[in-house]
């Protein structure tokens, strides 16, 4: 990619200013420049984006960053600053704005350039979502307008999953499922790309998997985790229940039952009770280290060895 120059006349109309106080900013060491041999001054989007954050300019930066999306340099530094509601905030212009394109442009340049799939979906993903969800039930966006967002961020995410490097496979198996009919499936779907990139063999089953389809997974493929993942549940005591059967389909087979989803409902559901699951999972990051946190036994045991 090439990096993006402007001049000062261009500067100036971006931040909304005469060139006379774009120059005087140079001459005061404010916004960084340099010359060509001819004496006029040229600025690099990096260097603006720095001026724009260090001195809270008035301009958006929602509209400053599609701009220069091609330049690389802007966009680490972005990342490095860990400016991630900048992101967020592209992230959530595209979605609701229906620009598919840009939004899978967008998730290729951020990971491209250092960004790793755990903050992607843990730092700009999920806030990207709370906030149409926050307008979905203020009222502010429209029934479609919701579909469209969440359809765009789907793609975007399984798109995603054609540039993410993929190791070596380590040999584990993974169910995946959303156990609620009508959930999203956004984040379930980032956690399959994110499973993969550890070299996980990920069998997702989707949303609204019923506690029976689990367990005949786990009984038929032995996998060495179960990632159950759930938002809103509707029922305290069936999704204990739910939990609880997983739990006991998993246990000869040495299977650890890893959920996640809405940290604070789970913590609420579960306090005082036995434990139902094996990991709780609040982040990507956490589901990123699993398989360090909760070893498995390499030991499958057969259906016939089962007591």
């Amino acid at each position: 990619m090439t990096e993006v120059l402007l001049n000062t006349l261009e500067v100036s109309r971006m931040l909304q200013v005469d060139k006379s106080t774009v120059k005087r900013w140079t001459d005061e060491g404010k916004l960084k420049c340099f010359r060509t041999p001819g004496g006029h001054r040229k600025f690099r989007a990096e260097d603006l984006h720095q001026f724009i954050s260090e001195y809270n300019y008035g301009i958006s930066q929602v509209n400053f960053y599609p701009q220069f999306a091609s330049d690389e340099a802007i966009i680490r530094s972005i990342i490095t600053r860990k400016e991630y509601h900048v992101l967020t905030n592209v992230c959530f212009s595209a979605s609701i704005n229906g620009r598919k394109d840009e939004l899978v442009k967008f998730f290729t340049e951020v990971y491209k350039n250092g960004l790793t799939l755990p903050l992607l979906f843990d730092e700009i993903l999920r806030p990207a979502i709370q906030r149409i969800t926050d307008l979905n039930i203020s009222g502010k966006l429209s029934a479609a307008e919701i579909q469209l967002a969440f359809n765009v961020l789907s793609t975007g995410v399984v798109l995603l999953s054609d540039i993410v490097a993929k190791p070596t496979p380590n040999g584990k198996k993974a169910i995946c499922a959303t156990v609620e009919p009508d959930a999203v499936d956004i984040l379930l779907k980032a956690l399959v790309v994110l499973l993969e990139s550890e070299g996980y063999e990920v069998l997702n089953l989707g949303i609204g998997a019923g506690t029976d389809v689990v367990c005949q997974l786990i009984e038929s493929r032995k996998p060495q985790y179960v990632f159950l993942c759930a938002f809103h549940p509707a029922s305290a005591g069936t999704m204990l229940d739910k939990l609880k059967t997983v739990m006991e389909t998993s246990a000869p087979f040495g299977t650890k039952v890893i959920i996640g989803g809405d940290a604070q409902t789970f913590q609420k559901l579960t306090a005082g009770v036995q434990p139902v699951y094996d990991k709780l999972c609040p982040t990507f990051k956490d589901f990123a280290n699993v398989h360090h946190d909760v070893p498995v036994n390499q030991q499958i045991v057969t259906g016939s060895n089962r007591k």
